[in-house]
């Protein structure tokens, strides 16, 4: 596949370019805002950096790959698929912008959005077990460092008019994406957001998600206590918890005994996400998460922001 690349940074360096030269897919150009900081990204990667105009990007190439700040996310796929091309998008789609911002028309199964997460051997591991069981509590946990000072390349992650968001729209994104995918969508939505930055984004949320049976929490953290990434559910006499999420280690617990499980994940995580979306437009058929699916997020990132607006009053997803 013949890919074109919007945006630069940690995950199209450390991610995304590697998984593409393994799998033999050809980047032809990579453009960004700042043409300077584009350039010595695609200089270090011996691929063309494209001109100010997207056109150029959008030449000789079969897909795009989407990683600019949030706030471009949705025009760009939208420019990508009105040319007739197959778009990648990092997450979230849209986080907590305006509505009317993150719907994607994609008739043709041609738009995804990259949470890479749903393809992990231990997550297909908690759905195959969830079609016998259904968990009563559901505990979300993460926590990292992130603490931007002025010129730091990160720091539009703090303006939620550009980045949609604080730490619930960036990491919280791709932990609410796996409940989504797990579990389905959350009937109702209670957060509360706080210790902001600045420019208004939140480093900690804690949001509270309801199903017919189950209940969730969850408590996402921008903060120096030491870092913490596990995903726990409970009810009706088991326990499945991963603790860290990204390393595979499955720990069942049930009345008969415990057991500990290895279903450790690609070294890099871009590699089957890539691979999947090459097979689904050469296919035919919808990406691991296609648009719509990512869009589900949005929904419920967008109802905790009401709720906490409401000092924690249930917020419906996708309503408003």
């Amino acid at each position: 596949m013949r890919w074109g690349i919007a945006g630069y940074g940690d995950v199209v360096e450390r991610r995304v370019l590697p998984a593409m030269r393994l799998l033999g897919h050809e980047p032809l150009f990579l453009w960004g805002r700042d043409r300077q900081r584009a350039r010595a990204c695609a200089g270090r990667w011996r691929i063309p950096v494209s001109g100010t105009d997207l056109s150029e990007l959008l030449t000789g190439v079969d897909a795009v790959y989407v990683a600019t700040p949030v706030v471009r996310h949705v025009p760009l796929a939208e420019h990508v698929l009105k040319a007739g091309l197959a778009v990648l998008v990092e997450k979230p789609l849209a986080g907590a912008l305006p509505a009317a911002s993150s719907p994607v028309t994609d008739e043709g199964h041609r738009a995804g959005v990259a949470y890479y997460r749903r393809l992990a051997p231990a997550v297909q591991r908690l759905r195959a077990e969830l079609t016998t069981w259904t968990p009563e509590r559901v505990d979300v946990r993460f926590r990292c460092a992130f603490a931007p000072g002025p010129g730091h390349p990160m720091l539009w992650r703090t303006d939620p008019a550009v980045s949609g968001g604080g730490v619930l729209a960036d990491a919280g994104s791709h932990r609410l994406d796996l409940l989504l995918t797990l579990l389905g969508r959350p009937t109702q939505v209670r957060a509360r957001l706080g210790r902001r930055f600045p420019a208004g984004a939140e480093r900690c949320a804690e949001v509270e998600l309801d199903w017919p049976g189950t209940r969730g929490h969850c408590l996402f953290e921008w903060g120096d206590a030491p870092p913490v990434d596990r995903l726990a559910m409970y009810g009706r006499g088991r326990a499945l918890v991963l603790d860290p999420l990204d390393r595979g280690t499955l720990t069942v617990s049930r009345p008969d005994g415990v057991r500990r499980e290895a279903h450790p994940p690609h070294g890099n995580p871009h590699v089957p996400l890539l691979s999947d979306f090459a097979a689904a437009v050469r296919e035919g058929r919808p990406p691991v998460c296609p648009a719509a699916e990512g869009a589900l997020v949005d929904d419920v990132i967008r109802a905790a922001d009401r709720s906490a607006a409401l000092g924690g009053a249930p917020v419906r997803p996708g309503q408003g």
